[in-house]
């Protein structure tokens, strides 16, 4: 692998070599300058680790279960009373669920009689996506030094055959990044993957962030996106918070502005405090999920601490998406949209805020109910809205997929296009991961992660399947994601299969 040091002497020597050639004719297009990530990627994940489930949930088998506090029961009991509610055989989507209960190797198959009729295991504790192709996307668990502390800490990403054997497998993981929560599969074959990069504490106040808020331990992180090449195992693209900052604290830093005229770029003063109103941990945003739109050209991704979805462009170079010009709408890696929460760029304040908390975020696909919006897991806040939503949201575009901002100066809708929110005996509360999923019948997939239950939803709010997952451990379950696949899923009929049905 070329390090950064390398790149630089070969870039030198190069333009050396350029200068002793003779005059050409230069109206032919240039080559694009060769990229080369700092970044470094190897295909040995050597070590799994798993972190500790939050206290009073399942853990290991054999491992010890800590008392749950008073706070996290409250949440837990929001809706726990209720029983499990019936199928409605005509109104449910057919197929199968993947399950993949917290702290267990085993994914689980369900089919619509709640019965489980398949199992199959990767190498490492993760999450795992069945591909159009029968294989199966992974991103599996590692033991990290620097991000022992990050909820969500993978590490490894890694593809599986429709028959269960290792096709590649990548690690992102150093002490100075590791790749954390999600991962997607491009059409082209790469991936991406989101990741977290620590720096100093000298590197983020001279960015311009208040000393005052930055963990205990000195330590800072950034979350970012990367691009890997699994066949040559390089970061052929990537993109990073610490490009796109803006702050009205320190006049003397080159990030100072105005944070309400720059809704392209991220307040790197905007921070969710912890219960004494501190930065508790160095997870400054806390991305938990992203998604791509082909025919955009756009990532989509979630960070849960501010409360806040975005959208960039992944058609620029990564030399681009440094900046704030190129690529295809013309704003380098800046902020092509984003919502949920107006007060994180001063145009806006608490009472507009809709989203808290939130995971999940997706495009809806095409040939589904409700196309091209953006489909979102709600989660809530125990003291501001303690319940759960999944909400649905339409964005105003241009012809040509960029972003129109409301005449309230922010990025709207400031109407829901679809929100399934129960109340009295439906309501729950899951306040951690979980997800939801948009289904061909027009239903919606909703898992309630804190709880391992996942039930299908109506476009009216019928609950017509519900299942909660048991395996008898002590304290609840948890459930990262719980996705649908079709009968004639490749992945699925590949399981099944290998299972001998």
């Amino acid at each position: 692998m070329i390090n950064l040091k390398n790149g630089l002497l070969l870039a030198v020597a190069g333009a050396l070599l350029a200068a002793c050639e003779p005059a050409t004719d230069n109206s032919a297009a240039k080559p694009a300058p060769l990229y080369i990530s700092t970044k470094q990627v190897s295909t040995d994940c050597d070590i799994e680790f798993v972190s500790d489930p939050p206290p009073g949930f399942a853990h290991r088998p054999g491992a010890e279960i800590v008392e749950m506090p008073e706070v996290i029961a409250g949440r837990q009991a929001v809706g726990a009373e209720r029983p499990i509610a019936a199928t409605d055989a005509e109104r449910v989507s057919p197929g199968y669920v993947l399950i993949e209960p917290g702290f267990r190797k085993q994914r689980l198959l369900i089919d619509n009689d709640k019965e489980v009729v398949a199992t199959f295991e990767n190498d490492y504790f993760g999450f795992t996506q069945l591909m159009p192709d029968g294989s199966r996307l992974a991103s599996g668990n590692m033991f990290s030094d620097q991000f022992n502390e990050g909820g969500g800490n993978r590490g490894c990403i890694e593809e599986y055959a429709a028959d269960g054997s290792l096709n590649w497998r990548l690690r992102l993981e150093t002490d100075d990044y590791i790749h954390h929560h999600d991962a997607v599969k491009l059409d082209n074959g790469n991936v991406l993957a989101v990741v977290w990069e620590r720096v100093s504490t000298d590197m983020v106040i001279a960015l311009g962030r208040d000393p005052d808020f930055i963990a205990e331990d000195g330590n800072f992180w950034f979350d970012g996106i990367v691009e890997v090449n699994p066949a040559t195992a390089e970061i052929v693209w990537e993109w990073s918070a610490r490009h796109h900052l803006i702050q009205d604290f320190d006049p003397g830093k080159p990030s100072y502005g105005v944070v309400a005229d720059h809704p392209q770029r991220l307040d790197i003063n905007a921070f969710r405090p912890n219960r004494e109103g501190k930065i508790g941990s160095p997870d400054w945003t806390h991305v938990n999920a992203l998604d791509y739109n082909a025919e955009l050209g756009q990532i989509i991704f979630s960070s849960n601490y501010l409360s806040e979805v975005y959208v960039i462009d992944h058609s620029t170079t990564p030399f681009e998406a440094q900046g704030s010009s190129g690529g295809r709408y013309g704003k380098g890696g800046d902020f092509l949209y984003r919502w949920g929460q107006t007060e994180n760029y001063d145009r806006g304040d608490a009472e507009g805020r809709t989203l808290f908390s939130q995971h999940d975020v997706q495009w809806i696909r095409p040939g589904l109910p409700g196309a091209g919006n953006i489909l979102i897991f709600n989660n809530g806040d125990e003291q501001l809205r303690p319940h759960t939503s999944v909400v649905e949201i339409a964005p105003l575009m241009n012809e040509d997929g960029s972003y129109v901002l409301g005449e309230d100066g922010a990025y709207g809708p400031t109407e829901l296009a679809w929100e399934y929110a129960p109340t009295d005996e439906d309501i729950f509360f899951s306040w951690f991961i979980s997800g939801a999923q948009r289904l061909a019948n027009g239903n919606t997939l909703v898992n309630h992660g804190a709880g391992a239950k996942v039930r299908e939803v109506t476009a009216d709010g019928d609950i017509i399947w519900e299942y909660r997952y048991d395996d008898g451990a002590d304290g609840p379950h948890m459930l990262f994601r719980a996705n649908r696949y079709a009968a004639d899923h490749p992945g699925v009929v590949a399981i099944l299969e290998q299972n001998g049905d």
